[in-house]
């Protein structure tokens, strides 16, 4: 068995190396598909408490607190399949509503509603995996 020298090309090795990439951009390109479909996720916090503090799952999938905020409080990103999406609003007053919703490409995929002084509403789950 010969020893193979350095600087010496391994043919079909190589060869696969280039050539299977290209064939996999190729069939994203000829098929449409895209190998993660971004989705634009958007937080919403309503109601009628006179400020909240929020807790949420960033767009970098680490967690941000706001305090103060006056409502609508909003909160918009880019998140992609199965990823974990959440927000928690609690009112900071002695009464009022607050309400946390999580929308998915414009459609209301989570919301909860609590009512009285200092009451917490959370909503979470994970993007869908299509």
């Amino acid at each position: 068995m010969k020893k193979q020298e350095m600087g010496e090309s391994r043919g079909g090795e190589e060869l696969s190396v280039r050539v299977i990439p290209l064939l996999l951009a190729m069939m994203f390109l000829l098929t449409g598909c895209t190998p993660f479909k971004p989705y634009a996720v958007e937080y919403r916090v309503t109601g009628s408490a006179p400020s909240v503090s929020v807790t949420y799952e960033n767009a970098s999938r680490g967690t941000s607190q706001a305090t103060g905020c006056g409502l609508p409080w909003t909160y918009s990103f880019e998140g992609y399949r199965n990823q974990f999406v959440y927000i928690s609003a609690q009112n900071e007053g002695e009464s009022g509503t607050v309400t946390a919703s999580i929308y998915v490409d414009g459609k209301c995929y989570w919301t909860s509603t609590s009512s009285g002084a200092y009451v917490i509403a959370t909503a979470c789950g994970s993007l869908p995996s299509e």
